[in-house]
């Protein structure tokens, strides 16, 4: 009997299978026949010989169709048999036995297993070699092993395929890229990224001492060594514990398993599996999510659409972990993302909808910034500006290095807030409305680049209302009114399957249709592929995840105050502004004449100097205004870049501090030639304590200034929009000058003195008035001359004005205090920033929302 071969064919091309191979079909580099479609699976179809025949093996997770049903597990091979890999309408590939004599107009050489399909015999005449069926992009393909070692390793798959679909696990070796073994010694090896450790971490979120292995007779222990990013032991933070067989370490986006007396190194290639299943989300008593559930293979990119209030950034709150789903469960290559966060969102990238940049500052300052926050402090300069230069040629923004963030198209700028997130190569990576407000060329440009970062080794996930790019995702999830799964699948099947010619058409069906209506018919389509069940997790979610920080509070102190700074030297009409603040602001109370002095004709006639305390008070008011514009935006202006980088690992006391340095640095510069044109010239000649009038006054400016200023975080951290700041700051300016005492007393006004406490121009007045003495040239006339008393009991005089030393410091002291109070305050208003990760919300029952 004549030897049959197996011919197999795709609209990409041939190849041909000899007798006793076993054969492989599927998306990874190491499979035969590469078809490079994110509905195939890694390893998808298995082709060898049972018997005297063919048979076809379905080891994919993803699924075949014959006919537009699902295979069963094998299919013998008699004759033609066509399969649609991972949906109904995937890539076609046909299969069927031929005599080596027989095979037909394409004269092509018999399979050896021993060689590489895409290098055999690349001249041979009408041979073409397997190429990507969907034109998503090609990935290189590696030649296989020997003959023997390929058929123990197809059968090792295939063994444990079968138990993963009876247990629901999820291997290692499956959804990972194998790299090294490391063979275990008795002493100690060091884990890290620098060169001379035993185990070369090549990853820029390892420190370059990481962790330490201890290996004794009684087993394996591994210490983490005070990284930045901490050593995870099946997906627990850990300081020092011993490691069993099977266990799983993972230091950055390297994992580790424990065999035999091995430790088996993989690497996330971001080819791995993403799952949504059963998805519910309430607020209250009404549920915004029903049960939301689909899966996606590695590298894929899914588009997110519906009509609003469908229940788009609730899926993407819930997929990325800022907001868990009260019931469900996210797994990444089968792990639990929210029982397992703490180290699982080292992978995760997120674009919100507004930009995470400083438009102010270059594209590769802003990445530069970035970048020295993200990483281990240990990173030197060069490596960050290396992975910087990485990341810009992968965007295509290298040209643009240097152009301010503001002077980008909208589509760069898109991009550059994308590059931020791939500075730390996260393999999650989730855009929410990236191509809002953008037109359709540029559109098309950012879905273009977002195809591209997928094929390159992502699973992307893109929120958007624009549809016109929808065909260059691998799948699309329309919603429906109330979080229902309305369709899921290929995008060029859903206009197929709502019937509408147009997707505007889509949506107003779908807002006219009850959602639950909507989701039935998409279970009971042939379009519905239903998602391979995995065991949930029994591990319980933790109540409070460790702090995610890359640096030290000083060292990010540090980076912010240098980024602030960075920003408004960058910022050539602010910085103008700033500059000429002080100087414009001096020349208003230098025009009032007089000083702080009683002439002799006042003091002859008891008189009081009504111009002292008018000058005071406009000294005052303008101290407050400039201290309060240099602050009013500086919180609000950044929220979305605050929460990101909160969620990365920002310290809020670093950040806060930040914000305050700056805005002594500023402040300061500004109150000295401000006080100096107002003043010069016109103080007491004897000071309280320094023996400088001048110099104590422009000490009370500062503080002043410095308390207003904070008084303005309180206010940016107050609202949510930058544009309320402005009538906040008239009005609170305003108020200022009624709490100030310098035009209506506050002294012995119940209510009014009591609130005046917390105003900085309280202080600032008093003690300017203190060194003035006020309460004298003021109340020349009505006070005796020996010991200051009212001749009057009526008339009320303020202690704080008195002109002694212990007067000045008490008023000096009191607006320095009350401006820490006001940073303890914005502390506290800026934790409703923060993002929700910390908790986990209460699962809910299956039939109601959380109680």
């Amino acid at each position: 009997m004549q030897t049959t071969f197996l011919r197999v064919v795709t609209e990409a091309g041939a190849a041909t299978v000899p007798a006793e191979a076993q054969f492989i079909i599927g998306r990874a580099r190491t499979a035969d026949y590469v078809i490079a479609d994110s509905r195939v699976s890694r390893r998808h179809l298995l082709l060898e010989q049972a018997g005297s025949g063919w048979v076809v093996r379905d080891i994919s997770s993803n699924g075949t169709w014959i006919d537009g049903q699902r295979m069963p597990e094998s299919v013998p091979v008699h004759d033609e048999v066509r399969l649609r890999l991972g949906t109904p309408t995937g890539p076609e590939v046909v299969v069927h036995p031929e005599f080596p004599q027989g095979r037909g107009p394409i004269d092509e050489p018999a399979y050896d297993p021993g060689y590489d399909m895409q290098t055999m015999l690349p001249n041979a005449a009408g041979y073409s070699p397997p190429r990507p069926t969907s034109g998503r992009g090609s990935r290189g393909h590696q030649g296989p092993t020997s003959p023997a070692q390929r058929g123990r390793d197809y059968d090792d798959y295939d063994d444990r395929r079968r138990g993963e679909r009876s247990s629901g696990s999820t291997s290692l070796e499956q959804e990972h890229e194998r790299r090294t073994t490391y063979r275990l010694r008795q002493g100690t090896m060091s884990i890290g990224r620098a060169r001379d450790n035993d185990i070369v971490i090549t990853d820029l979120l390892a420190s370059r001492r990481h962790a330490e292995l201890y290996i004794g007779r009684s087993g394996l222990q591994i210490a983490d060594l005070d990284s930045a990013n901490g050593v995870f032991v099946n997906g627990r933070r850990i300081n020092r514990t011993e490691v069993g067989q099977g266990d799983v370490i993972a230091v950055g986006h390297h994992v580790f398993q424990l065999e035999g007396d091995q430790l088996v190194e993989y690497i996330d290639s971001g080819d791995v599996s993403f799952e949504a299943d059963a998805l519910n989300v309430w607020a209250g008593q009404k549920q915004l999510m029903h049960d939301m559930t689909f899966k996606l293979p590695g590298r894929a990119l899914l588009g997110v659409v519906g009509p609003s209030g469908a229940g788009k950034s609730t899926l993407l709150n819930a997929l990325t972990g800022f907001r868990p789903a009260d019931k469900g469960t996210v797994r990444y290559a089968g792990r639990d993302l929210y029982s397992e966060y703490d180290e699982l969102r080292r992978r995760i990238g997120y674009v919100p909808q507004e930009d995470l940049l400083h438009t102010s500052l270059t594209v590769r300052k802003a990445l530069e910034y970035g970048a020295e926050l993200r990483f281990p402090p240990d990173v030197t300069k060069a490596e960050r500006r290396t992975r910087v230069d990485e990341v810009l040629a992968e965007l295509g923004l290298t040209q643009h290095a240097n152009t301010q963030v503001s002077r980008l198209s909208g589509g760069q700028r898109k991009r550059t807030s994308v590059a931020l997130e791939l500075l730390t190569r996260p393999t999650l990576l989730y855009l929410d409305e990236p191509t809002s407000g953008l037109d359709p060329g540029m559109d098309k440009n950012v879905m273009e680049s977002l195809r591209k970062l997928a094929d390159d080794g992502r699973t992307v996930i893109v929120v958007t209302h624009s549809v016109a790019q929808l065909d260059l995702c691998d799948y699309i999830l329309v919603l429906a009114p109330g979080g229902y799964v309305a369709y899921f699948g290929p995008p060029q099947d859903a206009l197929t399957f709502f019937g509408k010619r147009d997707y505007p058409d889509v949506f107003l069906n779908l807002e006219a249709t009850p959602g639950a209506e909507s989701a039935a018919r998409f279970r009971n389509s042939r379009y519905y592929v239903p998602a391979s069940i995995t065991a949930p997790s029994a591990r319980p979610a933790p109540e409070e995840l460790p702090s995610l920080r890359q640096q030290s509070v000083a060292s990010q102190l540090v980076t912010l105050s240098r980024r602030t700074m960075a920003v408004v030297a960058s910022d050539k009409s602010y910085l103008r502004l700033i500059i000429a603040f002080p100087f414009l602001l001096g020349l208003i109370p230098r025009a009032i004449g007089g000083n702080f002095d009683l002439t002799a004709e006042q003091a002859k006639q008891f008189s009081p100097n009504s111009d002292g305390p008018t000058i005071l008070l406009i000294m005052v008011l303008c101290a407050c205004f400039m201290g309060m514009a240099n602050s009013v935006r500086e919180i609000v202006k950044e929220r979305a870049i605050y929460r990101r980088e909160r969620a990365i690992g920002l310290s809020r006391t670093a950040y806060i501090g930040s914000k305050v340095l700056v805005l002594i640095v500023i402040t300061v510069a500004q109150s000295i030639p401000f006080t100096l044109i107002g003043l010069a010239g016109r103080t007491p000649k004897a000071g309280l304590i320094l023996g400088n009038s001048l110099l104590e006054m422009l000490i009370a400016v500062i503080v002043v200034s410095l308390a207003s200023a904070m008084l303005g975080l309180v206010i940016s951290a107050l609202v949510d929009n930058a544009d309320k700041t402005m009538p906040l700051l008239v009005l609170i300016t305003m108020a200022q000058l009624i709490f100030s005492g310098g035009i209506v007393p506050v002294k012995g006004t119940a209510g009014l003195e009591q609130v005046s406490y917390i105003a900085p121009a309280r202080w600032g007045f008093a003690s300017m008035s203190s060194i003035a003495d006020m309460n004298r040239i003021t109340l020349a006339g009505v006070l005796r001359p020996d010991n200051h008393k009212p001749i009057n009991p009526k008339v009320v005089v303020d202690p704080f004005y008195n002109h002694t030393a212990s007067a000045y410091l008490t008023d000096i002291v009191a607006g320095a205090v009350i401006g820490i109070l006001f940073i303890i305050f914005t502390s506290l208003l800026i934790r409703r920033m923060d993002p929700k990760t910390v908790k986990r919300a209460p699962a809910a029952p299956v039939s109601g929302p959380p109680r």
